[in-house]
């Protein structure tokens, strides 16, 4: 779960709001009911967008919408084995990298407290 900041409206005022809405009342009027307190303390309507967020969270704890978690497929990493005499061979370095034919690099050491080595062209 991301964090992130609480709702200024709890399950029981959802389970209301996804009643009104069901009911045939005006998203206007839903607002209108739905007050909290503005930036600067005074008491302001419930947004458009913050009535669309509670609705659909509203109607994901009444079972109305199915969410499901986000399936990634992991992207295989290609594993490149250093040589006994030294050598590394990438044989897609060219389509991976977009450097042409005969295009000369250098490695560089790591810098400050990163480990990672770095392959710059050569000037």
């Amino acid at each position: 779960m991301d964090v992130a900041r609480t709702s200024r409206w709890n399950e029981s005022d959802r389970a209301k709001l996804l009643k009104m809405v069901k009911g045939g009342v005006s998203e206007q009027e839903i607002r209108g009911n739905f007050q909290t307190k503005g930036v600067k303390g005074a008491s302001r309507d419930m947004t458009a967008i913050e009535f669309a967020q509670q609705l659909k969270q509203a109607m994901v704890e009444a079972g109305d919408i199915k969410q499901e978690v986000r399936k990634k497929e992991k992207a295989q990493a290609v594993i490149y084995k250093v040589t006994n005499t030294g050598r590394l061979t990438i044989t897609d370095f060219g389509e991976l990298t977009g450097a042409d034919e005969g295009a000369s690099f250098t490695l560089e050491k790591p810098r400050g407290r990163s480990k990672a080595w770095r392959l710059v062209p050569a000037k």
